[in-house]
């Protein structure tokens, strides 16, 4: 098997990925790999925005104490502290690389989202992760020293003595590889496709939990999934994100009597914090039976609407629904995974060379529950420490060694076993769980992993590799969910309820 050699090998072309590869590609020549075009990842899906104190009236305090708020206790404090003083540095360096943010005058526009006590969103209308991830690729392209291979499925991670030092990958169109690196950073995002709803695109299948499980990384809080209160109930356009910027703007959620019904749940209505949100609205969905709740945005303007939210308001249209008019059905659906790959603050995994950014990574800032627009920031900051801790790392001492390719099963029956995973993730490893529904479903996907593993071996093919790790990344959640004996934050069991 053919054997590449760089400095840093990256997996991953998200936001926490291409940061890492830029600012390390000073120090040496960088490799991105990739399982899909570069530009398909969630930092693309992103709607919202960054969240930085760089407002007038805001301070890194607030934003701290915001995010400690939000993460239910379980957050830690030096991590957070480094996120938010950091976070007006990661901004003015997204605006030299090109990112072309919405101003007000001279000042950056600043939205507001829930669980923030101040506007201190910085965007690019409603597609923000669309606008970074566009600078990012620009700037990765026109870098010398950053090599990026697309359809590139990383199957395994390789160590010596201890070290992480490298990877195996399937290339479409050459082949199995072998990448050899000084340092090898984990940005492959998250999980999302283990439910039958969520926000995240095809490409969120846990590789990189399953790929740090494997080498006996420290992974934790996989229980704190996030839900997001608002995605759009239609046939045509199952799971797309309402982003939650429209309550910011002043939009209220209704139930189908026209009540607005988070004056029951919390006293800051639509801006609490979503694990708030999202079970008020199954509890309303519940309570009268329907499937799903609205969103009324009919206090804006059309030119208002168009202009502050225009891709949200063109996907309405195509559908027939004008949000000047009408209210928006919608629905909780996965979002975001607060747990992962243990790291330091310099992005430093429990395995040495190994190093872990963006969704991917438990850094300690999110707790129990993520403050909204906190992600793409986290991104970027870790990243940026992840590749300045790096670039003294060394090349191991001992040659790799390839290992034997793992198990791969027909695409027929991987998409059998997939969806029976998602089903029962579905159904019982949601919003509102409880003690019996966690045990049916551990015997459930530990039962699939045996079945996996039973089944004869076909030719390589990405899908079932993915459904490899999705079985894997779930049995960490459901595990973790058992093991939280109290409700807190994301992690909700009625059983524990007094």
């Amino acid at each position: 098997m053919h054997t590449e050699r760089f400095d840093f090998l990256v997996i991953g072309s998200g936001l926490a990925g291409l940061t890492y590869a830029l600012k390390a590609s000073q120090f040496g020549r960088v490799c991105v790999l990739t399982k899909g075009e570069v530009t398909e990842s969630n930092t693309s899906w992103a709607q919202g925005g960054i969240a930085a104190a760089v407002g007038e009236a805001d301070s890194w305090e607030l934003h701290e104490r915001d995010t400690l708020i939000a993460g239910a206790g379980l957050c830690d404090e030096n991590a957070v502290r480094h996120l938010v003083q950091h976070a007006p540095e990661a901004i003015r360096w997204l605006i030299q690389l090109g990112a072309q943010f919405d101003f007000s005058g001279s000042d950056l526009a600043l939205g507001r989202e829930g669980g923030h006590s101040r506007n201190r969103i910085v965007h690019h209308a409603d597609a923000t992760g669309a606008e970074v991830e566009r600078a990012m690729v620009a700037a990765t392209r026109s870098n010398s020293n950053i090599v990026v291979f697309q359809h590139a499925f990383v199957t395994k991670l390789l160590t010596s003595g201890g070290r992480c030092i490298g990877a195996t990958a399937e290339i479409d169109g050459l082949g199995p590889k072998v990448f050899e690196a000084r340092a090898v950073l984990l940005a492959t995002g998250g999980c999302g496709r283990m439910y039958q709803h969520t926000t995240n695109p095809r490409v969120a299948t846990a590789d990189g939990i399953a790929l740090a499980l494997d080498l006996g990384a420290n992974v934790q809080n996989m229980e704190f999934m996030q839900f997001h209160p608002t995605t759009l109930y239609h046939p045509q356009m199952r799971s797309f994100l309402i982003s939650e910027a429209l309550r910011g703007a002043g939009g209220t959620l209704r139930n189908h009597i026209g009540r607005r019904f988070m004056y029951d749940y919390d006293p800051r209505l639509e801006l609490a914090p979503r694990d708030v949100v999202a079970r008020a609205v199954e509890e309303e969905m519940k309570k009268h039976g329907t499937w799903c709740v609205y969103l009324d945005m009919t206090h804006l303007k059309r030119e208002t609407l168009t202009h502050e939210f225009p891709m949200i308001y063109e996907k309405l249209k195509q559908i027939g629904l004008e949000m000047e008019k009408e209210w928006i059905p919608v629905v909780p659906a996965q979002h975001y995974s607060c747990g992962g790959v243990v790291t330091d603050l310099e992005g430093r995994t429990s395995i040495p060379g190994l190093y872990a950014a963006g969704e991917v990574a438990s850094t300690g800032v999110h707790g129990a529950n993520r403050l909204a627009s906190n992600s793409l920031l986290e991104a970027l900051v870790f990243a940026v420490a992840a590749a300045d801790a790096s670039k003294n790392d060394q090349f191991a001492a001992i040659s790799i060694v390839a290992s034997d390719p793992v198990h791969c099963i027909s695409e027929a029956e991987s998409i059998r076993l997939r969806r029976a995973l998602q089903r029962t993730m579905t159904a019982n490893v949601g919003i509102v769980r409880s003690l019996d529904g966690l045990r049916d479903t551990l015997g459930v996907v530990n039962g699939i992993i045996e079945e996996y593993d039973s089944l004869p071996s076909s030719p390589y093919s990405q899908h079932p590799l993915e459904t490899r790790n999705l079985l894997i990344a779930a049995r960490s959640v459901v595990e973790g969910a058992l093991h939280r004996k109290s409700n807190i934050g994301l992690h909700f069991n009625q059983d524990l309820v007094t």
